[in-house]
């Protein structure tokens, strides 16, 4: 019996050590691909004539919105942020997400150019994330192998670290897909006066991001060059789908077309604070400090609105 064990045991470290060097192979071919992206913002930003002047203001506000979730990153590795620290950015996200929405993209938006067109395309919007958030990949599967273990046991113990590293990238390949959207989101609103307040609300939005996708990585390899790596990643998509928005859509853009994608664009965010900030900060069973953080980001968005930053 005390064999038999012994070979089960070496059978689950193999297949571990085989999980984590695959984990780390896909680490490395993600840090590929994100120096080629920096190389084709970097070329299109300062090679004449490939872009005017508004193509790569819109291509920089998509990268600085992108880079915040390398913030999120530093803040996982640097000091692992708690259950409370993470509900009140999740809520400052919301807030600052939610009051653009409905302020600017909605209520100015609507005002300016006729409610009904403006509210049809906001539930687009938001029916389009409806539509697509099922099919994004999900991570409940792994992360229900952390809760369902000891009461009094972290993370680190509930997990193996191959399990943890594959969470990691999990979540990178899910904030890569979802920030590609908000990369069309920034370039567009690039356009218009609210470009800089986009990117900023994004931004926010893109810090407890980087967060859940560090944590897991840096807790399985130790890495804080791996963790922040993947973090900065999954953020990098928001100036690619920038660059595919400036490159197959901006031709056929008219001013009525774009107030109707920037209403289209507050509905989404409007989805994405209520299917999937608001369940993921109520997770982290803080509702005071996840309020705190909602009232916070709307009085921050909010005083930004007014001052007209």
């Amino acid at each position: 019996a005390s064999g038999l064990a012994n070979k089960y045991m070496s059978s689950d470290a193999q297949m571990a050590r085989a999980c984590l060097q695959n984990a780390r192979a896909q680490s490395a071919l993600v840090g590929g691909g994100l120096v080629l992206l920096l190389v084709a913002v970097h070329r299109s930003l300062t090679m004449p004539g490939l872009f005017d002047a508004g193509d790569q203001y819109a291509l920089l506000l998509s990268l600085l919105a992108g880079l915040a979730t390398t913030v999120g990153g530093v803040i996982a590795v640097w000091r692992k942020p708690d259950q409370r620290l993470l509900a009140f950015l999740l809520g400052t996200a919301i807030g600052v997400m939610s009051t653009l929405s409905v302020v600017e993209l909605y209520v100015k938006n609507g005002i300016e150019n006729g409610f009904l067109g403006i509210t049809l395309a906001t539930f687009a919007g938001a029916m389009v994330y409806v539509v697509l958030e099922p099919l994004l990949p999900k991570a409940e599967v792994l992360e229900s192998k952390v809760e369902n273990g000891d009461a009094g046991a972290d993370a680190v113990t509930k997990m193996s670290k191959a399990r943890l590293m594959r969470l990691g990238l999990l979540m990178a390949i899910t904030m890569t897909l979802h920030n590609l959207p908000e990369g069309f989101a920034v370039a567009f609103s690039s356009f218009t006066s609210v470009g800089p307040i986009m990117a900023a609300a994004i931004g926010v939005h893109n810090v407890p991001e980087g967060i859940i996708v560090a944590a897991p990585v840096y807790a399985a390899t130790g890495s804080r060059r791996s963790a922040l790596a993947l973090a900065t990643a999954s953020g990098l998509s928001e100036p690619a789908g920038a660059l595919l928005a400036l490159c197959f859509v901006k031709p056929y853009l008219t001013p009525t077309l774009l107030q109707y994608l920037l209403a289209a664009t507050g509905g989404m965010m409007s989805a994405v604070c209520a299917i999937e900030l608001l369940p993921e900060g109520r997770k982290c069973r803080h509702d005071h400090a996840l309020a705190r953080g909602v009232l916070v980001g709307t009085a921050v968005m909010l005083g930004t609105l007014y001052v007209g930053v």
